[in-house]
């Protein structure tokens, strides 16, 4: 999987640039934690099995933006509604930042990180989405 350029127009917003790619990922991706967390995992995990020895920290930087935005609104969505496992969500959110911030130090002072390392963060991703989002997701319906 490669980032591919924005290269359509949307005739109803002709303004706005489209990707190919929003119509063609399963239901599953639209999701914004799989476009915009997962989804730049799966390109850096890639890099990295084309070119080992690849040096990622501008896109872990990216990613933990992106992570941050997405963990920071979550937090507050949770206090909001009194989640009553929000404490738990957080502190895995905050596992998995660590963990991120961690490979993204290494990449910056030129230390090796293993393609195993990524693919652990994708991981740890898949099953916060899945398990941790999941719980919230069945309590705010309930």
């Amino acid at each position: 999987m490669r980032l591919q350029p924005y290269g359509q127009y949307s005739d109803t917003f002709p303004n706005m640039m489209i990707s190919p790619q929003q119509f063609t990922e399963r239901k599953l991706s639209c999701d914004s934690r799989y476009r915009s967390i997962v989804g730049q995992l799966d390109v850096m995990i890639e890099l990295v099995s084309g070119e080992p020895g690849r040096n990622l920290t501008l896109e872990l930087e990216h990613l933990l933006d992106a992570m941050m935005d997405h963990i920071d609104s979550e937090n507050s969505y949770m206090e909001v509604v009194g989640f009553p496992q929000a404490v738990q969500h957080h502190l895995h959110h905050q596992f998995i930042c660590i963990n991120t911030a961690e490979l993204c130090h290494r990449f910056s002072k030129g230390q090796d990180v293993l393609l195993e390392e990524l693919a652990y963060i994708r991981l740890l991703w898949m099953e916060h989405i899945h398990v941790h989002d999941r719980a919230f997701e069945e309590y705010l319906a309930s």
